[in-house]
């Protein structure tokens, strides 16, 4: 099996590329977005199309670069790093957004000029025992509580011809023969402010360094599209660090009494893991949301049809909601009186949950909608343990908030439900791996500052609509406050989930424990949510609503 061993870290790049005029003009079909083919070839690029991997080559001036449909990792020169938004496919096109291809280009041409630094991570025989027994502690996690085993098989490996099992005994040999991992990095600054190294000579460090190479940059990038299975870096843990410490110590929120927030910090907060990534101090005073980064121009708005049309683009719902809805609310004011307000989340890899119906949902309705939703889970001791923890504090993470309340919870068994539903296409390997289903309705009152949208709402999507932004679509399809058009979302999505940490090296690793399903059965993290109108021929689905405007025909 042949592994790529680079970083695949955010490089913060102050080289300004100059991006040719013909583009720097996008249309307003594509927002943006700019064809991969057709920028590198004008400047004189081979650009290639590995379908095998759905992976985009790219050799100019002696160099290469390569991205990958639905992911953000992407490798300028054999050095990896981390797009914002990642490669959206759309009418057999590949496209970027100005953002990425500054970021693509500018790393491309660094690396060119800038001998990379390259660390090596060695194992002693104490070391090696100590990883054997974080990566066994893992696998077993995952194993017992995890639903993913069969999808993985089915979606990620098939290709390969090996399986989930496969994968990890390859994994246990590569370390029980104590194999190095070298890892490329452009900047060691850079490198050690994303992923912590510890220091000294000791068989814990030498380990805790080693296995987090191993899972951050060989084992875990095929499997993070599928159930956020991964582990957490050093940004991950601190952002989460002070979402869950800040909701826990509001008294407004009585937070101490929800059960899933406490299993969740007992995680972030053990000793291990505080020993990895640093003893971080936390501004309890903050709100929840401004652990979330200001992103000037993740909002994007426009009239397409004065008093009549209007758009709205949420780049990333990784943002600060609140920073953000100093264009969102003021926009949608503007046009609260117009018959159609297209919403695109297309390319929104997800983020933060709650920012969808408190800053969007919240404000168009006028009178509460319900929400229901159903996950399947296993009887592994942390999932069950979630899932009746989330039952007995009748809580949820999101819906602590005045614009949301929790109705009801319930936890039945997986064969009973699916027998009563008639879920006809339910995949038997999985259910296999399921044994019980949590039963959820959260009702989502209109905001304060609500706008009582009248008009048409329309929500775009495609194949990188993931994780928040698959739930705010399915959020739209449950309640019919808007008519979802484009492609199927990816399938990642935002289910229950538990962290664990590793009890000798202290790394954070997330399994998603809540598997969904359409009314049918079909896995939604395998096929994602399917849009009520697809993609007319020849168009992507910001010009198919607009034809379905124009023809009335709506």
């Amino acid at each position: 099996m042949k592994k790529v061993r680079v970083l695949a870290v955010t490089l913060v790049l102050a080289l300004v590329v100059a991006i040719p005029a013909a583009f720097a003009q996008s249309t307003p079909e594509e927002m943006g977005l700019i064809s991969i083919r057709t920028f590198f070839e004008d400047l004189g690029a081979d650009v290639d199309w590995q379908h095998a991997d759905r992976s985009i080559h790219i050799a100019m001036d002696g160099g290469t670069m390569i991205l990958f449909a639905d992911r953000t990792l992407a490798y300028a020169n054999d050095v990896a790093l981390t797009l914002q938004d990642g490669v959206s496919l759309q009418q057999n096109r590949a496209l970027i957004s100005e953002d990425d291809l500054v970021l693509l280009h500018a790393a491309f041409l660094e690396t060119l000029s800038v001998e990379a630094t390259t660390l090596t991570f060695y194992l002693t025989e104490e070391a090696r025992d100590i990883v054997l027994e974080d990566f066994d502690y893992m696998v077993n996690a995952i194993l017992e509580n995890s639903p993913w085993e069969s999808v993985l098989d089915r979606v990620v490996f098939y290709e390969e011809g090996v399986s989930f099992e496969f994968y990890v005994s390859h994994f246990r040999e590569y370390i029980e023969a104590m194999n190095p991992i070298p890892v490329t990095v452009p900047d060691e600054a850079v490198f050690r402010s994303q992923f912590p190294i510890k220091e000294g000579d000791d068989a814990r460090a030498i380990a805790a360094n080693y296995l987090f190479a191993l899972l951050n940059f060989e084992f875990a990038p095929p499997l993070m599209n599928i159930g956020h299975l991964g582990p957490r870096t050093l940004d991950m843990y601190t952002s989460l660090l002070t979402a869950f410490s800040r909701q826990y110590h509001n008294p407004a929120l009585d937070s101490e009494n929800n059960l899933v927030l406490a299993l969740f910090l007992e995680a972030y907060t053990h000793p291990s893991a505080v020993w990895f990534y640093g003893d971080i101090e936390v501004d309890l005073d903050g709100v929840i949301q401004a652990s979330f980064p200001d992103v000037p121009g993740n909002i994007v708005t426009e009239i397409l049809v004065p008093d009549e049309v209007a758009f709205l683009r949420i780049n990333s719902f990784l943002a600060n909601p609140i920073y953000d809805d100093l264009v969102t609310l003021p926009f949608l004011q503007e046009v609260q009186d117009y018959n159609h307000l297209i919403l695109d989340l297309r390319g929104n890899l997800g983020g933060l949950v709650t920012y969808f119906d408190e800053f969007i949902l919240g404000r168009l309705i006028s009178e509460p909608v319900e929400i229901g939703v159903h996950e399947f889970f296993s009887e592994g001791d942390r999932a069950y343990g979630l899932m009746d923890a989330y039952l007995q504090s009748r809580l949820e993470i999101g819906s602590i908030f005045e614009w949301s309340e929790l109705v009801s919870v319930e936890i039945v068994p997986a064969v009973d439900f699916i027998t009563d539903r008639g879920m006809t296409h339910f995949n038997q390997d999985d259910l296999a791996l399921l044994d019980y289903v949590l039963l959820s309705r959260t009702v989502t009152f209109p905001a304060g500052d609500s706008i009582n949208f009248d008009g048409k709402v329309w929500l775009l999507v495609d194949a990188m609509s993931m994780s928040a932004s698959a739930l705010a679509t399915n959020t739209m399809l449950y309640t019919g406050v808007a008519t979802v058009v484009g492609e199927n979302t990816s399938g990642v999505m935002g289910s229950q989930h538990r962290y664990i940490t590793l009890p000798n090296t202290g790394i954070i690793w997330r399994i998603d424990i809540g598997y969904q399903t359409d009314a049918l059965g079909n896995s939604l993290e395998v096929y994602g949510i399917a849009p009520q109108i697809r993609n007319f021929d020849g168009m992507d689905a910001l010009e198919t609503v607009l034809e379905l405007i124009a023809q009335g025909n709506y």
